[in-house]
């Protein structure tokens, strides 16, 4: 540790000055209300290190963020936010893991949306253009538990297929018809290679407009499928708003 306390001091269109013990730094602040394994993607123009931060306001992670790498950055340990900085900022200013920080003057965290599935919560980003839908959860070494990704698509479909491309945890893959009823959940692992391939297919039972991808099991754990995977009878999800008004590409 290098012994020193940082506080975000200022906060402006998302652009956050940091000072404490002589140490002054500026860095761009997401900010979630809980602590969770946050992606960061990377910018097209710009490469930044990056800081994570728990909800105690320690720095429990630190990162590069390169350019147009289409991995991201996600945090070894669950973060609650995640400060970007100038490229070389951090081995210049001397940052570590396990300093201490504090936030003020932060605006309120926004939480991920909300859906149920019989009526058991889950915490969903949202996949509602094309490109978002083929990126997905590509890339992504961890995820927070009830935490998950919903593609939405604009009218219910016939023929929707899924694989694990680029995938590197496995998932459980449920697909929902328009009017939210479960058809049905694939208990999907990784591939032997995930990023060369073969990729098997995790195909819908039937028409869906909906699928949510969580981590595997986790429909098993909640008991919303039987001993063999299949969904109980009459399940049915409540979709967050904006994920039925949809923004499709």
């Amino acid at each position: 540790m290098s012994g020193r306390s940082l506080r975000v001091v200022a906060l402006v269109a998302g652009v956050a000055s940091l000072a404490g013990a002589g140490l002054v730094l500026v860095a761009t602040l997401l900010l979630w209300p809980r602590d969770r394994f946050m992606k960061v993607e990377p910018a097209a123009i710009d490469s930044y290190d990056v800081a994570f931060l728990d909800g105690a306001g320690k720095v429990v992670d630190t990162g590069r963020l390169d350019r147009g790498n289409p991995e991201g950055l996600v945090p070894a340990v669950e973060a609650r936010a995640a400060l970007l900085l100038p490229e070389g900022d951090l081995k210049k200013r001397g940052v570590q893991k396990g300093d201490p920080a504090a936030i003020a003057a932060a605006p309120p965290a926004q939480e991920l949306p909300l859906m149920t599935i019989g009526g058991v919560p889950a915490r969903v980003e949202l996949a509602l253009t094309e490109a978002d839908r083929n990126h997905g959860l590509m890339f992504r070494p961890r995820m927070s538990a009830d935490d998950g990704m919903l593609f939405a698509y604009d009218r219910q479909q016939g023929n929707i297929g899924f694989w694990m491309k680029n995938t590197l945890i496995p998932l459980d893959i449920a697909f929902f018809a328009e009017d939210g009823t479960l058809v049905n959940v694939n208990e999907t692992p990784i591939a032997a290679d995930p990023r060369e391939g073969p990729w098997p297919p995790s195909p819908a039972a039937g028409p869906a407009r909906f699928v949510l991808e969580m981590n595997l099991g986790w429909f098993r754990k909640k008991g919303l499928v039987d001993a063999d995977g299949k969904p109980k009878p009459g399940l049915k999800a409540v979709f967050p708003p904006e994920a039925v008004r949809g923004s499709f590409e």
